[in-house]
């Protein structure tokens, strides 16, 4: 018999609407606190591998994704002019993991999350500003006077969590938060990004391929470079960024929010310095931002940062709040829903009343059992990075080697390390592990 106890969950991202979803699955009741005025999603779109779609099979929401995702086949690198660089084949991810990695809109994920979660289980407006917790429960002071008891709260609201923020202050102020901790986020990374709107196959074939292969164009002078997708309902995702240099965007190390809005006229001015390129799909880079809606296309600065401490005794963190990833490979959504099934099994586990010592004690063994392969996506992403933005003679070298000498072997070897985590919910049936490759949990 599951635990009779509630959650708050802050933030309704897509690590919360997963968390929530797994929660109900548990029989464990629950309430959202969503600060905006309305439960919606920035970005263009996501990358998920076997590690969570896996656990999102297990969900029932495997057939779904598929209706709305594309596999992806691996990524051709080239220069802004075209000329190759090398390629990635990850087309043996079905055989050898079970899955494709399956790239979508993001919205479309959020929205099938979002139509699994009740209504009346989200609160709109509830930005979390305090928080006091004792012996009994949780209590979640809102910006608004509004307050909500519950028995455990978790942290799922992004990498400027209040949560965090909340309860780090009061650590601070008992000599007991690490150092590190008390550093900021790093911003390392711009980019401008959007989804076109359906384009005509006739002019760009390759929208119709079963399968995604992503175009990336790095600048031989920057450190920027454009990523292009082809989604569903033949689209194109783009992304147009790369590492903050000190100038001149300098200023950005200041920024207090990981979705720094400039404004459209200084996106659209950059951006028209791109939109003469070409690209591998026939058409120019242009060609694929002038079938953006204006209004969906966002300019972001991103941020990286492993943070220590992640619970007190009756709070926890998941997600971007304890662990801010890139977003390569779709690093940070897989990550923040690991987190939640390892948390939801072990609230699952716990008896039927439990006190703060349970809590805290699962707190723990999460700590434990997600902080080391969350650090390493944190790094791992930190990697694929500077191999993508890095310049001069041994950064080019390194990619030439590794793009177009490594054999494939030692190419799935690599994946293997990643993909070896691919883990369910203890409570529900299981998925069959139908991948060459077999999980290690």
């Amino acid at each position: 018999m599951p635990p009779q106890i509630c959650v708050t969950i802050s933030g309704g991202g897509i690590g919360g609407l997963t968390l929530a979803i797994m929660l109900d699955a548990a029989n464990i009741d629950y309430i959202i606190l969503e600060r905006s005025s309305s439960l919606k999603t920035l970005g263009s779109t996501i990358a998920l591998n076997a590690c969570a779609l896996r656990l999102l099979e297990q969900l029932g929401l495997w057939s779904d994704i598929q209706k709305i995702a594309k596999p992806i086949a691996g990524f051709n690198i080239q220069h802004e002019d075209l000329s190759p660089i090398g390629k990635i084949d990850f087309s043996f991810g079905e055989k050898h993991y079970g899955y494709y990695a399956y790239v979508m809109a993001r919205p479309a994920l959020f929205e099938l999350l979002k139509s699994r979660v009740p209504a009346s289980k989200i609160k709109l407006r509830k930005q979390v500003v305090d928080i006091v917790e004792d012996d009994i429960g949780v209590t979640c002071i809102c910006e608004d006077g509004s307050q909500f008891k519950s028995d455990i709260l978790v942290g799922a609201d992004g990498a400027y969590s209040g949560v965090r923020e909340s309860i780090y202050r009061r650590l601070k102020q008992q000599n007991r938060l690490p150092v590190n901790d008390q550093e900021p986020l790093k911003l390392t990374h711009l980019s401008i990004l959007g989804v076109s709107k359906a384009l005509d196959p006739a002019t760009v074939p390759a929208i119709e391929d079963k399968h995604s292969w992503f175009q990336l164009m790095l600048f031989r002078d920057t450190h920027y470079s454009i990523w292009l997708a082809p989604i569903d309902g033949n689209r194109i995702s783009w992304c147009y960024g790369g590492e903050i240099e000190p100038d001149p965007f300098n200023s950005l190390s200041n920024g207090v929010s990981g979705f720094w809005e400039w404004g459209p006229n200084k996106a659209h001015t950059m951006l028209d310095d791109i939109r003469h390129l070409p690209t591998a799909f026939g058409c120019t880079v242009g060609d694929i931002i002038g079938s953006t809606p204006k209004d969906l296309i966002s300019s972001v600065v991103l941020e990286e940062k492993f943070f220590e401490t992640w619970h007190t005794k009756r709070v926890v963190l998941l997600g971007d709040a304890c662990h801010k990833v890139l977003p390569f490979a779709g690093q940070g959504a897989i990550q923040a829903m690991l987190d939640g099934q390892c948390l939801v099994d072990l609230l699952h586990g716990l008896n039927e009343k439990p006190a703060t010592s349970d809590f805290e004690y699962a707190f723990k063994t999460y700590h434990r059992e997600r902080s080391g392969t969350a650090r390493k996506a944190v790094i791992g992403s930190r990697l694929f990075g500077y191999f993508i933005d890095s310049k001069g003679p041994l950064a080019q070298w390194v990619r030439k080697v590794s793009l177009n000498w490594l054999p494939q072997w030692c190419v799935k070897s690599i994946t293997n390390l990643v993909m070896r985590h691919r883990p369910q919910l203890s409570f529900l049936p299981a998925i069959e592990d139908r991948g060459l490759y077999k999980a290690w949990w």
